[in-house]
């Protein structure tokens, strides 16, 4: 659920999201993004981004900027122009290690223009490029700038790109 305040700024209610664990917290945990940056420049690699998306009953989650039904959070791993590959259980970017979280092997892709790789650094309980390919720049509206809940984790939120994933880690109701 995405309250949006001023259409710059929005809070990011990441009820059991667990895409992004370790990184965000999961199960109920809140985030704000800020949507002036993406306004003046593009993504860049590393950060994590607000994805405008669709999810249609019995189909896979859809990057769309005309759908505001769900906001994904994920890192940006690839930018337009580049080549993300896995090789050893490792993403590459470039021919680069991007990170050393374990990963499962997927095709190769090359980024077209305007075009991103995203991935969740939970990578056994994402849903990301891996599944709906590269994500077009307009519907990457804003940037993950901040957790405030809960209390205990509030801060900017890191990447330790030597993070284990920890699976599915929201109890189910």
């Amino acid at each position: 659920m995405v309250l949006e305040l001023t259409g710059l700024v929005d809070m990011i209610a990441a009820s059991d999201s667990f895409s992004m664990a370790p990184s965000l917290p999961a199960c109920n945990g809140r985030e704000l993004a800020e949507g002036i940056t993406y306004r003046f420049r593009d993504p860049r690699r590393g950060e994590i981004v607000a994805i405008h998306s669709r999810d249609l009953v019995g189909s896979n989650v859809t990057p769309d900027s005309n759908a505001h039904q769900l906001t994904l959070t994920k890192r940006v791993i690839g930018t337009p122009g580049d080549t993300v590959s896995v090789k050893g259980g490792s993403v590459f970017v470039d021919g680069k290690q991007a990170d050393s979280i374990r990963t499962l092997p997927f095709p190769t892709v090359h980024l077209g223009h305007d075009q991103y790789f995203v991935l969740g650094d939970n990578r056994t309980a994402s849903q990301d490029s891996r599944v709906f390919g590269p994500v077009p720049r307009k519907a990457i509206f804003a940037r993950v700038v901040l957790v405030f809940w809960p209390l205990s984790r509030f801060g900017i939120p890191g990447y330790d790109k030597n993070a284990s994933s920890p699976g599915f880690v929201c109890p189910q109701h």
